[in-house]
Order: structure tokens, then sequence, then C-alpha cells
């Protein structure tokens, strides 16, 4: 038992799999991304309230200024001390406008922000209004009390719950010290004027039941340390003096009472308050609630920094425990994974090399041993056992390969022997019939025997192609040069409907003698499918022309019902593939096949293309050194050699088949067959041109 656990290779496949621990690492890494994401975004948000932090921080300096120049004008101190404070004011909304420039702000606080801006635009025509107080005092307030609204919404956007205790904590102290401030200015005007008039009395005691509201909702959300500091700095013989004043204020009779009896006896007299003295009180009321204000400013500043320094701690040590656990997850899978992929390797090399090499050789000489060499995976678990069914596959294979080898190569010989057998016979076949053609004058008669003879001649194509088609080399072969148009009428002259075909003059070229017959049965093979998928009306074309770098290009064109892109594609593999191997499609298009088989055997490029219009074109492209360019003694050499070849032909059927007319022009079957006869049996009796090797 324990050698089983040590020799770790030859555990089953299942327990490596489980080793590798795939399953437990991919779930960990998901909990742990998930988690330094869940981390960096909450980092992230910490940040953002840091700049909402920051945001607070420079417009809190402005309410204090607007405050300060509400003092200001309330006391009546001088208009040094006044454009003093308004430049501190301007400076400090200089700052609050490059800080909101740095932030990103929501909808709702980027609209109350706008209206703070078009209010305190107002502010220069506001300051120079100093001849009525109240009124002043009273545009004053409501800018504060709008950019108290902005501050509101601002610490509403803190989501996080300490963080939005504290900041709600901070807008209540600030609102509770703006009441102060308020009623400060409001007390300080009537100071000056001797009486409160009875609509600020009651600013005063709507002032006084506001701050006693929110002073309630500061200590319903404020933390026990900061209620404490809250309690500490809010109390105090000042604070005590200050509710004093404040009262004395409220319950002096105004200046618009009504007057009864001796009107100079009943005036009130000025309030028993004296400016300084308030001043002090509530200024001493102020900077204890500024020291609250700052508290929690610090307060709130703080929390966020530790809050997005936790955080990203937290991520930090998250990140650290994966990579850890991925380290020694991969060591694992690595050391695992190494054996199993040696296995993998040698079981596909193996698999490869039979598969591309062996079993191809075989196939391809029909020899070979019986013997296979194993796979090199020598373990008894799964791979040691794949490795041993494919040596079994491995040797099944190879006697299938040797036996369909004997079998292929018995079948091959027996077609080889077929198509010679019956070649000889269209061979006598044609000899007899071209004895009968010489002395034949009836014309319906020798037209009947041409036809004969046109049969025979397809017949031996067919022949041919068995030849191709079995593997073997077909007899019919040129030592010498064939003129490139006398290749195009005798490929022309082979196919059933040659009368169809348009032979356009070719370019001054050569074939080479033992590609010519092979290039002529190859482009009767494209002829003939042209003419059989075209209607019968229509004519083809065949061409040629030399292209760059010497290359000959013959197009043979139809105008039939065409083919889609994917047959055109699927065809046109077969054709480079043909020389490969034979498959199923080998008997439905035979023609085809053919063709790449000889276009194969002399590197000759062909390929079918759509036609704009309808129809096909196949494109042949021979190479410069299969179709050189013919020299003009040449030309007048084989013109004098088959003129004098096709003499005595041409007056034996001169009565049934005139002349072939020049190219281009539509082959009649007279003279097209006239052409084909002169052409071929001109070979098969030797001329020094076209001499023929069987």
């Amino acid at each position: 038992m324990f050698t089983k656990l040590v020799n770790w290779r030859n555990w089953r496949l299942p327990v490596k799999l489980a080793a590798v621990l795939i399953v437990p690492v991919t779930i960990a890494v998901g909990v742990g991304v998930l988690q330094i994401q869940s981390h960096m975004e909450r980092a992230e948000s910490y940040a953002a309230l840091q700049r909402l932090v920051k945001v607070r921080s420079a417009l809190i300096p402005v309410i204090q200024g607007v405050q300060a120049e509400r003092r200001i004008i309330a006391e009546g101190v001088g208009p040094q001390i006044l454009a003093e404070q308004v430049k501190r004011t301007d400076d400090a909304r200089k700052a609050l406008r490059e800080q909101t420039g740095k932030t990103s702000l929501s909808e709702v606080v980027t609209a109350r922000m706008n209206d703070v801006g078009a209010k305190i635009g107002g502010l220069t025509a506001l300051r120079e209004q100093t001849g009525d107080v109240p009124k002043v005092i009273a545009e004053y307030t409501g800018l504060t009390e709008l950019m108290l609204d902005v501050d509101e919404v601002l610490a509403s956007e803190f989501g996080d719950a300490a963080l939005f205790r504290t900041a709600m904590g901070l807008h209540h102290v600030m609102h509770v010290q703006e009441q102060v401030l308020y009623q400060q200015a409001v007390v300080l005007s009537g100071l000056t004027r001797g009486q409160l008039v009875t609509a600020e009395v009651r600013s005063l005691v709507e002032s006084n039941v506001k701050l006693s509201y929110i002073a309630g909702e500061f200590a319903a959300l404020a933390t026990p340390d900061q209620l404490n500091a809250y309690g500490t700095m809010f109390n105090g013989p000042d604070i005590e003096a200050h509710r004093k004043m404040l009262a004395t204020a409220v319950l002096h009779p105004t200046s618009d009472a009504p007057v009864t009896g001796n009107a100079n006896s009943n005036r009130p007299k000025p309030l028993p308050i004296s400016a300084s003295d308030w001043s002090k009180a509530s200024g001493a009321v102020v900077t204890s609630l500024n020291g609250v204000v700052t508290g929690l400013q610090d307060d709130l500043r703080n929390t966020a920094n530790r809050l997005r320094d936790e955080t990203s701690d937290a991520a930090g040590t998250a990140s650290a425990i994966l990579f850890a656990s991925l380290v020694l997850a991969g060591t694992i899978g690595f050391v695992v994974g190494r054996y199993l992929l040696r296995s993998l390797n040698a079981l596909r090399r193996s698999a490869l090399e039979v598969a591309w090499h062996r079993l191809p050789e075989m196939v391809a000489t029909g020899r070979g041993s019986t013997e296979i060499e194993p796979v090199p995976v020598d373990t008894t678990e799964e791979f040691g056992q794949v490795a041993r069914a494919f040596d079994a596959v491995h040797q099944q294979a190879v006697k299938s390969v040797i036996e369909q080898a004997g079998m292929r190569a018995n079948m091959r010989n027996i077609f080889v022997n077929l198509s010679r057998r019956s070649q000889s016979l269209v061979e006598r076949q044609l000899k007899l019939m071209e004895e009968l053609e010489k002395y034949e004058e009836d014309p319906d008669q020798l037209a009947n025997l041409f036809k004969l003879d046109h049969l025979a001649t397809r017949m031996r194509r067919n022949n041919e192609n068995l030849m191709v088609l079995s593997g073997g080399d077909v007899a019919r072969r040129f030592t010498r040069p064939i003129p490139l148009t006398d290749v195009l009428r005798a490929a022309a002259a082979e196919i059933e409907q040659y009368q169809r075909v348009m032979v356009h003059t070719a370019p001054n070229a050569e074939v080479v003698g033992y590609v010519a017959s092979d290039l002529v049965r190859l482009l009767a093979e494209l002829l003939d499918n042209a003419t059989a998928f075209s209607p019968p009306h229509t004519q083809v074309s065949i061409s040629a022309s030399i292209e760059a770098g010497d290359i000959v290009q013959i197009d043979v064109v139809d105008h039939g019902i065409g083919i889609d892109r994917e047959a055109l594609e699927a065809v046109n593999h077969r054709l480079e593939a043909a020389g490969e191997g034979v498959d199923v499609q080998v008997f439905r298009e035979m023609g085809l096949f053919v063709v790449g088989r000889l276009a194969a055997r002399h590197q000759i490029v062909v390929r079918l293309d759509a036609q704009q219009g309808k129809g096909t074109r196949a494109i042949v492209l021979v190479p410069a050194e299969l179709a050189p360019r013919r020299e003009e003694s040449w030309e007048s050499f084989r013109g004098e050699a088959i003129e004098a070849q096709q003499t005595s032909w041409f007056q034996a059927s001169a009565a049934a088949a005139p002349p072939p007319p020049p190219a281009p022009a539509r082959q009649t079957p007279e003279s097209a067959r006239g052409f084909l006869n002169a052409f071929q049996r001109g070979v098969q009796r030797g001329l020094p041109d076209h001499q023929e090797s069987r």
C-alpha cells in the first residue's frame, strides 16, 4: 500500500486531476479576486469621500467669510475692515472653485454649486447696499442658508455609516453656528438703531427655536465623544451671558410698538445691552462652535483616511494570500502536469509518426514489417493503458495497410491491363478507319466514317483517363516540341461537341514534347466540362496568352449555368489535391480528377473562376520552361512538314471536308475532324517534329 502511494506516477487519472486541485484553486481564486475587488472598490469610494471632505473643507471658509461680512455690515465698523474681509472671502471662493474642479461631484451637488455661484455673483452689489442693513442681513442670510444646503447634500454623499454620522453632525454644528451668528448680526443691527423692530424679534425667536431643534438633531447622530466635546465647548460664563443678553433683547419693547398716553413718556428706552458685551459673548459662542467644527472636520478626515488605509491594507493582504496560494497550487500542478504532458507528448509524437510517416510510407510502397515500435510510455495507469491500446491499433493498422496495398496493386494492375488492351483495340480501329477513309469517295459515307473516327478518338481518351486514374503512364508521347495552336486545336477536336469550340489564335510558343499529349488531354477534359454545363446554342472559347515571366495562360470560358462560391472553392481544392489520393468524388468528377493528376505531374496550375455575368472560366498556367517561345526557323520547318503530311489526306477528303479556317473561327465538324486526323496520323507516321513514342 505504501509503495502505491509513493509511486504517484501509477495513480489513476482522477486522483492525479484531484491532486492538481483545479476546482479548489479556481474557487479560491474567484473568491479572492472578488474580495480584492471589493476592497479596491471600497478604497476607491473612500478616496472619493476624501475628495468630498476636501470640498467641504473649502466650502466652510466661504460660509464663514459670508457670515463675517454680514456681521461687519450689521456692526457698521467701517469700509476698511469690510474690504479686508471681502478679500478673504474671495480667496476662499477661489480655493473652492479649484477644489471643485479636481473632484467629480454628483448632478445634485453640481446643480446646487451652480446656484451658489450665481448667488455669490451678486455679492458685489450687495456689499454696496450698506444703508438698508436689515435687507442686507436678510440677503446674506439667504446666501448662507443656500450654502448650508449644499453642505447638507455633500454630507448625504457619505455612504459609510461612521462617516455619514460625523458628516451630518458637522452640518448640524455649522447650522447651529449660523443661527448664533445670525442672532449676533440682528442684535448688533438693533443696537446700532437703539431698539429692535418686531420682525427682528420674531426672527430671533424663530432662530432660537431652530437652534434648539438642530442641537437635538446633532445629539441624536453624534458619538459620545463628539457629544461630550460639544457639551464642553458650548458651556461656560460667556455662553450663559449670551443667553441672558439674547433673552433681554427679545423681551425688550420694540421701536415699532404702539404708543399710549404721552408719546414722549411711553417711548421705549434703548436696549440695555452693550454692543461690546454682546459681541464678546456671541463671539465666544462662535469660537466654541468653531472648535467643535474643527474637531468634527478632523474626525471626518481622519476617519476617511483610516478607512481607506484599512481597505487598501486588506486588499494587499488578500492579494498576498491569493498569490501564495497560487504559487503553491502552481508548484503542485507543475510537478503533476509535467508528467502528464510528458506522457501526452509521447503518445502524440508516436501517433503522428505513425499517421504521417509510417502508415503513408507503407501505403505508398505496399511493403513493410508487421513489427511495430511501442509507444514510450511504460506506466500502468491510464496513460500506459492508452499507449498499449494504441500499440494494438497500430499493429492492426499495419496488417490492414499491407493487405489493402496488395489489393490496390492488383486492382491497379488489372485496370492498367484492361486500359492497354482497350487502347490497343482502339488504335487498331483507328488505323482501320483510316484505311477506309482513304479510299472512300462517297461524301455521306465518308462523313459517317469521320463520326466513327471521332467516337474512337474519344474512347481512346477515356482509356487514357483510366490509365491516369490507375497511376500508370500514357503511351502517347511526343519527342519534339508542338506549337501551342496545334495543342489547342487538338484538344478541341477530342471532345464530342467540338463544333461549339471557338479556338483563338495562340501566341508564338511551343509545348515540349513530353508535356504536349498530357496538356491536350487536360484541355480536352476542361472543354468537355464547359460544353456539358452550358446551353447547346452557346460557344466555348479557348485562348492563350503569355503573361509575366513567360508563363503561358490558357483560358477556357463558357456561358453556362455557372457555379456558386462554396462549390467553386471545393472544386479548386480537389484540383490542387488530385495528385494526393482518390476519394469518392473521383467517381462523380472523374474529368476534374484527371485534370488535377495531369497538372500535378508537370507542375501546371489549374483553377476555376466564376464569370462576372454567367458561366465559368478555367485558367491553366503552364510554366515557361514547358512552353518556350517559338523561333521563326522552327515555325517554317514545322509548317512545311505539316503541309506535306496533310496533302494526301486533304486530297482524299476534299469533297467531304473543306480545309480548316484560320483562327479565331468556329470549327466545323469536317474542319476539326480533318485537322485532328492530320495531326494525330501525322504523329503516328513519325513526322520529324511530332514523333510519338509508344
